[in-house]
């Protein structure tokens, strides 16, 4: 096979505007920074230069900050910044499409499975965007998919399941609601007799000029909806975003204290909790905890 040529699309730095990226059908995983997949066609476009594939392999590094796309007769490397991502241990996908132009970001993907230690969460007709066309910059002025996300996106998602909530949660959900404890004590009654997944339905999360909200059918044997709100931030480099949760109900319920609580009980890698404010150091994640000197 022979090497077309190294080319650098670095999504993180230096670029006035998104890649010109359209993948379709990809399936694969990925786990602990790296991932290969299978895709129907890909093509991409930068100056001076168009390239298609067809029948391709896909395979991509975290911590090289690289994408490798071949077919029999070309190989094609690609500088990428996969930072967005980095919170996310592992994960699988089918069918998913990912599509860049000037200043539009999208993935789509029918199956979607994201495993954060200890569960696993099964997502159904999964849709990203973040959209800079209407924001005004310099020619010369860097924008990336950060930027993307924290100035105007959107996250869709028809359905999501995972395993039911534990004990511990309804724990921090009476403390935080001690006029609700009857109430609160019924729904984890019903969750306990019944034995049923999780399930999320109707997801719509849509972020403005850093301002956010979200809400999503907390369904199963909870038959809820939660609503989020709040303001996110980032340092010059967007290495680093600051994610102020300024309210969380889960219908009559505030859970502001619990999604927090738990949060932090996940323990990820470069995300800490500091009151109302979920930290996410995007360069300490993206060394498995070590971060990048």
């Amino acid at each position: 096979m022979k090497i077309l040529m190294i080319l650098s699309i670095t999504i993180n730095s230096a670029l006035a505007a998104f890649p010109i990226i359209d993948v379709k059908n990809i399936s694969g995983d990925y786990l602990d920074g790296n991932g290969t997949a299978y895709a129907l066609k890909a093509s991409y476009k930068l100056p001076k230069v168009r390239i298609s594939h067809e029948n391709i392999d896909v395979k991509f590094n975290k911590q090289e900050k690289n994408l490798v796309i071949s077919d029999p007769s070309t190989r094609v490397e690609l500088d990428f910044d996969f930072s967005f991502l980095n919170v996310f241990k592992a994960f699988s996908f089918k069918d998913l499409d990912i599509q860049s132009t000037d200043k539009l970001f999208t993935i789509s993907s029918d199956e979607f499975d994201l495993y954060i230690d200890p569960k696993k969460y099964h997502l159904e007709e999964l849709y990203v965007e973040t959209d800079v066309r209407n924001i005004p910059t310099q020619d010369d002025e860097d924008i990336s998919v950060v930027d993307g996300l924290i100035l105007n996106a959107s996250l869709l998602i028809r359905k999501m399941t995972f395993a039911a909530f534990e004990d511990i949660i309804f724990d921090d959900m009476r403390t935080e609601n001690p006029a609700q404890t009857v109430e609160i004590n019924e729904i984890q009654r019903r969750g306990q007799s019944l034995e049923i997944p999780m399930i999320v339905r109707k997801v719509d999360y849509r972020v403005k000029d850093g301002i956010f909200d979200g809400k999503a059918l907390i369904d199963s044997y909870i038959n809820l909806w939660l609503r989020v709100g709040g303001k996110m931030t980032s340092n010059k480099d967007n290495t680093k975003i600051d994610i102020f949760l300024l309210k969380a109900k889960l219908g009559i319920f505030s859970i502001k204290k619990t999604l927090l609580k738990q949060i932090k009980r996940l323990e990820l890698d470069g995300v800490t909790v500091k009151g109302s404010t979920i930290h996410v150091d995007l360069k300490t994640v993206a060394t498995n905890g070590q971060e990048q000197k």
